[in-house]
């Protein structure tokens, strides 16, 4: 299956932020030891920033006023979800910008992560907070392999509580209240049926 790139127009409030492949990196994705960023992988620490500080997960800044929230059916059930929070802003440019969120894939990638493999081994910073490419608790690396992708929606709110496993690591978030709105922003494609391409 052949994945179309869409490349939006970078918002002037991401202009700081790195580009590769014509595509804003995220504040979260790990940066690999060769210099380059694996937008599958998110750095640990800073996905705990982001809920503990109220930062955005797209430009690392602060969320003052309004936050986005993405997430699926089982997020938008329970109103808790693990998909740091955003800048409005920054949410628009990731809903046209991933192409998970965009609803242009089928399913989950089928294959690791690039941090995952050779690449991915080394920390490029020895002072680094991500306590190397190791799995956040209560992950399994590779656990959506090859998973039918869901439907994503967003939420608009004002606040959230974190929300805590059972065994005490950070989830995510809770919302506080109700949402300002919540908008249905894409659909997975329906499969290509076996031996399509």
């Amino acid at each position: 299956m052949t994945v179309t790139v869409v490349r939006p127009p970078i918002p002037v409030t991401l202009a700081h932020r790195p580009v590769q492949g014509g595509l804003v990196v995220p504040w979260i994705n790990l940066k690999l030891a060769d210099g380059a960023y694996d937008f599958r992988a998110p750095h640990r620490a800073k996905v705990e920033r982001c809920w503990t500080e109220r930062r955005c997960q797209i430009c690392g800044e602060r969320i003052v006023g309004v936050l986005v929230l993405f997430g699926g059916p089982n997020q938008i059930d329970t109103m808790t979800f693990d998909e740091s929070p955003m800048h409005p802003v920054c949410a628009t440019y990731a809903s046209k910008a991933c192409p998970m969120v965009a609803g242009r894939l089928a399913t989950y990638a089928a294959t690791p992560s690039v941090s995952q493999g050779r690449r991915g081994k080394t920390c490029p910073d020895p002072g680094c907070d991500c306590g190397g490419w190791v799995p956040s608790p209560g992950e399994t690396p590779g656990a959506n392999t090859g998973a039918p992708a869901h439907s994503y929606w967003s939420v608009w709110a004002d606040d959230y509580v974190l929300a805590v496993r059972p065994d005490g690591t950070l989830h995510g978030g809770q919302l506080v209240g109700q949402p300002r709105r919540v908008r249905h922003v894409s659909d997975p494609p329906a499969a290509c049926p076996a031996g399509a391409s």
